[in-house]
């Protein structure tokens, strides 16, 4: 639960949403600034705020904020 808050940040920032309304079955369906860019604009911040480095599969599989965390909990991020 360490990185939950800056998980939420990210996207937050990212999407331009309240915090509070991001839910794990979101989708880009269900979030109007989900693009290819802004995926790899998270990409990116996941890799300088948490270290991690995502290959290809990882990416695309990250097709939901709860997809995200899963992908990220795999690589030791505590949310």
């Amino acid at each position: 639960m360490e990185h939950e808050e800056q998980f939420k940040k990210i996207l937050a920032e990212t999407f331009g949403m309240d915090a509070e309304n991001l839910k794990d079955e979101y989708t880009p369906d269900d979030v109007g600034n989900w693009s290819s860019i802004t995926h790899m604009e998270i990409v990116a911040k996941f890799d300088q705020e948490f270290g991690v480095n995502l290959n290809v599969e990882e990416i695309t599989e990250m097709d939901s904020i709860g997809r995200m965390k899963e992908v990220l909990k795999r690589h030791g991020v505590k949310l």
